[in-house]
């Protein structure tokens, strides 16, 4: 009813100050409230007073509040015009103006957060569009705001920004599109290992192969890997953008052999395996958080199409300069630290349904795994044992044990080997489930809703999982619920999926995904298990195997195509596509609409876009990495 300001308050006395004004103005003559009707031919509007240190704004009629009668104030009003109109305006080319500050102040506040950094980037004020062109969550868009009231109540600080001429936009070939060309011509790229590992930034905690007795102590692996290829050049890895961070990975491939420790004698056979041409593999984190990790590779090329094709995108170098004429022998430098990330014009198409087809594919997802969990289609129980002692998988992936360098976090924080950095969660979730992390795994959840018995004695498990079921025979019943156990719609989504899994009701979803990946012939031998037909455990566990990786393809193939591009787009420009047309609403703010949704101590401080049937949470997260020496 009165109105009042919001501050971010660093120290004690902006909190004495911030009461003193209030108080202040409160005692004092308040003018009785304005109201600006906005008039037809105007989109938007805007009032400033600088000595009541106001800026609000509206598409609307706009009410202030909290003046007093003698404080000076202005309106500015906007109008949308089409570019060949505006094209053919004087329009100054640097609008340092307080008009432009204040729209992009009060469209913020309105939650039009592309609308106030376009307004800005109009402002050439490249100072504050390089601070502020990023700014995602609560914290950083509180100092985004100030940073503008400043601007409008203390223009004089603009004076020691820079100001530029124009909006600079890169004309490069984007690092999104040019990692799709480096992987899609890996086969005639070569990558010198030796340059990538002396400049490469370590962006997570370094891990050494081993692991820690009682005591804290040591104890390494009785095997070690010997690289097959030299250790110079590696070939071209493969590229995948993170499900939601703005990270970019480059796997590389190394074929090795085991060999021991102790003597350097060869591991040639393992479970009756020949394991002489083994894969380990390395990733490398090429952008992390939306920024470049990795300034150059350092390349050969033995094609000279795939040359002639990187030369054509401008990103080839040699001792500094651009290359002319192709030479297999010669190293070229790809510098992506100049490079635009993503590119200026891109479009991202529509989420509307996308969580629910994930969810419904992860829960089932987890389900199968869960059976899988110590399983094998081609090996016994003993061959996965001496497999494991060897330090393999059942697909042959070498697997160390590995811990961290230190053993305790504190004193490595405190020696300065370990720092903390901020990275940024960007998910995807429904109006009902903020995202994917909400969801419990398959064995926490059959214990949660589920009641297991011996299909002969009747006998109850105590710990049901879904293992048990390959060689138990079971029935399954729901659990009685306590008053105390909260029902929520993670629950009621997974129920629908668990209940058609172990044959209590046949409501379609685990029939109609299965369907989709193409794995429908499975289901017919588990609904022959649960009839009590006699179905073989190799078979069984086949087709368990095969639908299994089915749905982790099809998986894969809508965050590549759908989720994955638009999570790295959003957290390398800090922008929403356009054409979504989204508001940034905080955590209060789309709880108030959306009563479901459950959020974590670091989500409760994040910002979120609301997208047709989605919900786009962005939220920061604190992450510990190894400083490099």
């Amino acid at each position: 009813t009165l109105s009042g300001n919001c501050i971010r308050a660093g120290e004690v006395k902006m909190v004495y100050d911030a009461l003193y004004d209030s108080t202040k103005l409160l005692g004092s003559s308040v003018a009785p409230p304005l109201e600006e009707p906005l008039i037809k031919e105007y989109d938007y509007q805007v009032f400033v007073s600088k000595s009541g240190k106001k800026i609000n704004g509206s598409s609307s009629t706009l009410k202030i509040c909290g003046l007093k009668a003698d404080d000076p104030g202005l309106f500015y009003k906007y109008q949308k015009v089409a570019k060949d109109e505006y094209d053919k305006l004087e329009v100054p080319v640097a609008q340092t103006d307080e008009s432009v500050f204040a729209f992009a102040k009060a469209n913020l506040a309105d939650g039009n957060l592309n609308t106030a950094k376009y307004a800005l980037a109009s402002t050439f004020d490249a100072t504050l569009t390089e601070k502020h062109a990023k700014a995602l969550t609560n914290a950083q868009i509180a100092e985004f705001t100030e940073d503008l009231e400043q601007a409008v109540f203390a223009p004089d600080v603009l004076k020691n920004h820079e100001i530029g001429d124009r909006v600079k936009v890169s004309e490069k070939i984007s690092l999104l599109e040019l990692i799709k060309i480096l992987e899609e011509n890996s086969n005639s790229i070569i990558i010198n290992l030796k340059h990538l590992q002396e400049n490469y930034q370590r962006k997570g905690l370094k891990r050494i192969e081993g692991k820690r007795d009682e005591n804290g102590n040591l104890i390494k692996p009785w095997l070690k890997t010997e690289f097959l290829d030299g250790g110079e050049y590696v070939q071209m890895g493969s590229f995948a953008i993170n499900q939601n961070t703005a990270t970019i990975n480059m796997l590389i491939t190394r074929k090795a052999k085991l060999v021991k420790v102790e003597d350097e004698t060869l591991i040639a056979e393992v479970a009756g395996i020949l394991v002489t041409d083994l894969n380990t593999f390395n990733n490398y984190t090429i952008v992390s958080d939306g920024e470049v990790n990795i300034k150059s590779l350092r390349i050969k090329i033995s094609s000279k199409p795939v040359f002639d094709l990187l030369k054509k995108c401008g990103v080839l170098e040699k001792d500094g300069s651009p290359v002319q004429e192709f030479d297999f022998r010669s190293e070229y430098d790809i510098k992506l630290e100049t490079l635009p990330l993503v590119p200026f014009d891109g479009r991202y198409g529509s989420l509307d349904g996308v969580f629910e087809e994930l969810a419904e594919i992860k829960i089932l997802s987890s389900i199968l795994s869960a059976h899988l969990k110590e399983e094998s289609e081609a090996y016994t129980a003993e061959q996965l044992e001496e497999l494991k002692q060897h330090y393999l998988s059942k697909s042959l992936y070498i697997n160390f044990p590995t811990t961290t360098e230190y053993t305790d976090l504190k004193s490595a924080i405190a020696n300065g080997s370990v720092d903390s950095r901020v990275s940024y969660k960007i998910d995807i979730g429904s109006k009902n489930i903020l995202n994917f992390g909400k969801l419990h795994s398959a064995n926490k959840f059959l214990d949660r809703l589920y009641e297991v018995y011996h299909k002969n004695t009747g006998e109850k498990l105590a710990k049901p999982t879904f293992d048990i079921t390959l060689d138990e025979s079971v029935v399954f019943a729901h659990k009685t619920l306590s008053s105390r156990t909260k029902i929520t719609k993670v629950d009621d989504l997974m129920k629908l999926i668990f209940d058609e899994f172990l044959g209590l009701e046949d409501n379609g979803i685990v029939s109609a995904t299965l369907a989709k990946v193409g794995a429908d012939s499975w289901l017919r031998l588990l609904q022959a298990k649960w009839q009590g037909e006699d179905v073989k455990r190799e078979e069984f566990v086949a087709a368990l195997a095969n639908a299994n990786e089915r749905l982790e393809a099809y998986a894969e193939k809508v965050y590549r195509e759908k989720v994955s591009p638009l999570v790295f787009y959003i957290g390398s420009t800090g922008l929403i596509p356009d054409e979504m047309e989204a508001k940034a609403a905080t955590a209060e703010e789309i709880n108030s609409k959306y009563g479901n949704l459950q959020f974590s101590k670091d989500e409760q401080e994040g910002m979120f876009f609301e997208v047709g049937d989605c919900i786009i949470s962005v939220y920061a997260k604190n992450e510990y990495f190894t400083v490099g020496k």
